[in-house]
């Protein structure tokens, strides 16, 4: 057991290097191409630092740990937005305002997605085409659309003069290998831990797997504060919770069948996770769509709100013994 415990720390510290890695080599690359920092965020930042989300659910699959492979996605989603609130709140300034709009399309489309995954579970899973569910098949078309959409959303802008890409794009990828080694060993010391204990898979999935493997989102957000680009920012957070969602196709894939339909008596708990990052989804869409701003002192209301309601609902859940 303290074995395991070491992996899995060890595993989560590599994954915050590697996070921090990350989010300067998309700073610099955005600078040097002219494309907007919201669509970086959106599809480099977001899909990389969604890597451990990615090989866990998928090693949770493949390890017949149905709950740690949902739980991850789902938990992962609430705990992002979080992250975005928490960054909102310390950044000092009016955090949602300076966002573009544009991040309502990819806020919209994560809580459609996370809607037709709460119909997969109340259905069983669903019909399947081999080893996937259609459902699942059809949360993979539907982002790679709304993947399309979110660039025709975005305008970029000329590359800034005497800055080029450098060694920008081989740090991402250093930064993506380190991510999914680093995931594989934390999933296999989270189940490890999750039988030594007889803590629910959901519980271990929801909160440890997921906290863990949102590291890079939390080492990226910070890099991204740090420099000020707060639509890098907004939109790793916003493209890597779709993108989360969608990783239950590929989970479907190392299980062998659709694994929505396989959670059991785990359902119940990631409905009500799955409902959290709803919620959390839909006041970040309305604190875009206000813009509203911030007081003389103190921080931005909109992005308080939203940590504390992430860290309400995360209570509530824990105080009804469901996580």
């Amino acid at each position: 057991m303290t074995g395991a415990w070491l992996v899995f720390a060890a595993s989560a510290g590599a994954i915050l290097w590697a996070g921090q890695l990350l989010a300067r080599s998309a700073e610099r690359i955005a600078r040097a191409t002219g494309l907007s920092q919201g669509w970086i965020g959106f599809i480099l930042v977001a899909v990389v630092t969604s890597l451990p989300e990615l090989v866990a659910t998928m090693t949770g699959g493949g390890i017949a740990a149905p709950g740690i492979a949902v739980g991850n996605a789902l938990g992962s989603n609430a705990f992002n937005l979080g992250i975005l609130g928490l960054m909102g709140t310390l950044s000092g300034v009016a955090f949602f305002r300076r966002l573009s709009p544009s991040h309502t399309l990819s806020a919209a489309g994560t809580v459609f997605l996370t809607a037709v995954v709460l119909m997969a579970i109340a259905v069983g899973g669903g019909p399947s085409l081999g080893r996937v569910s259609l459902i699942s098949l059809g949360i993979l078309l539907f982002y790679l659309m709304a993947v399309y959409a979110q660039f025709r959303q975005e305008e970029g802008t000329p590359g800034e003069a005497g800055v080029t890409v450098g060694r920008a794009p081989l740090q991402a990828v250093v930064s993506a290998v380190v991510i999914v080694v680093a995931g594989v060993a934390l999933t296999y010391a989270a189940k490890v831990i999750a039988e030594g204990t007889g803590i629910a898979q959901s519980v271990i999935g929801s909160l440890l797997v997921a906290l863990a493997t949102s590291l890079p989102e939390v080492a990226a957000s910070l890099g991204a504060l740090r420099l000020g680009a707060y639509d890098l920012l907004a939109g790793d957070i916003f493209g890597s919770n779709m993108f989360n969602v969608v990783t239950v196709f590929f989970a479907d894939l190392t299980y062998g069948k659709p694994i929505l339909g396989a959670l059991g008596a785990d359902a119940w708990s990631l409905v009500l996770v799955a409902g959290l990052g709803i919620a959390l989804t839909a006041l970040a869409m309305g604190a875009l769509q206000v813009r509203a701003g911030k007081l003389a002192r103190g921080p931005e209301p909109a992005s308080l709100l939203l940590f504390l309601t992430y860290l309400g609902g995360v209570g509530v859940l824990a105080a009804q013994g469901l996580i």
